[in-house]
Order: structure tokens, then C-alpha cells, then sequence
């Protein structure tokens, strides 16, 4: 009896073994075939893990998108606000283009900022940490790092205004 129960036992693992090696199969041929629809150029992707304001932590993908049809990379990116200077900076690593391939628009409340050359591609759409004074902008870009500032608005509150009543 003691013997029929391992032996059912090692069917069942048998069985599982079977199975893990089909599906290991079928993904193996699942990679295979997206990495050969994939552009020719060098892969690039990543995760940038942070600790954020009170201690909140912060994850940023960065690099190739994969659904991107047009072959933009996200750049990395980080926001400084310093509230004592009334400012804010938007940094990006963006390696590989010049300065005249850079285009950056920018709301009270976002940033775009776009670069090609060749087959390098940026995009990033940021939503800022606090509402800004959109033509304050100053952007300097040195050996790959585009920095750009911006004075922060002087009314967070959107145009606040109490009504007087009658």
C-alpha cells in the first residue's frame, strides 16, 4: 500500500515535470519570436528606485518603450524643488544628442521635452511636483544632461478669489 501511494506520487511529479518543460518550451518560442520583431538598434531599459518625500518610495522606468512605433526612449528624470529659492528643475539624462535636437515645451503644471538624432529618441511628459511660471524656463544642456529651471508660480491655488456676497 505504502509502495502504490510513491508511486503516485512520482506519476504526479512526472506529470508536473511534463508540463514545466512544455510551457518553458512555449516561452522560450515566445521570446524568441518578440526579440525578432524588435529594431535592429542596442535594447535599453531599466528601473531607478528612490526613497521620495516622507520617505514614500519612487519608481521610474526609463529607457526603450516597447509599444513606442516611432522608437522613443523615457528618459531619466528627476525634479528638484526648492522651495526657499521659489524654484524648480527638471533633470534628464538624455545622452547622445546636441543641443539644437532638443525641443522642451512647457505648462503651468507639465513639461514635454523631445530630442532625436539619428536613431537616438527622447520623449518625456512630466507632470511637475508644483505649478511653475512656464515662460521662466532656462534649460542648459552639458554632456548628455539637460537641466532646465523654472520659477515657481506665485498662486498654487489656481486663481483663488472669494466672492463677496450681497
Amino acid at each position: 500500500m505504502e509502495e502504490d501511494k510513491r508511486k503516485a506520487i512520482r506519476d504526479t511529479l512526472d506529470e508536473f515535470d511534463r508540463y514545466m518543460e512544455e510551457m518553458e518550451k512555449h516561452i522560450q518560442e515566445a521570446v524568441k519570436d518578440s526579440l525578432d520583431s524588435l529594431q535592429t538598434h542596442p535594447f535599453v531599459s531599466g528601473f531607478s528606485f528612490r526613497m521620495g518625500p516622507g520617505g514614500k518610495p519612487s519608481v521610474q522606468v526609463f529607457g526603450d518603450k516597447l509599444l513606442d512605433q516611432e522608437g522613443y526612449r523615457a528618459p531619466l528624470s528627476e525634479q528638484i524643488l526648492d522651495d526657499r529659492a521659489k524654484s524648480l528643475k527638471v533633470v534628464l539624462d538624455m545622452p547622445g544628442v546636441e543641443k539644437n535636437d532638443i525641443r522642451v515645451d512647457a505648462t503651468s503644471d507639465s513639461v514635454v521635452i523631445v530630442a532625436e538624432r539619428g536613431t537616438r529618441k527622447y520623449k518625456a511628459d512630466l507632470s511637475l511636483k508644483s505649478e511653475i511660471k512656464p515662460d521662466s524656463g532656462r534649460a542648459e544642456y552639458k554632456n548628455g544632461v539637460l537641466e532646465i529651471s523654472f520659477s515657481l508660480k506665485d498662486k498654487p491655488n489656481k486663481d483663488f478669489r472669494r466672492v463677496d456676497i450681497v
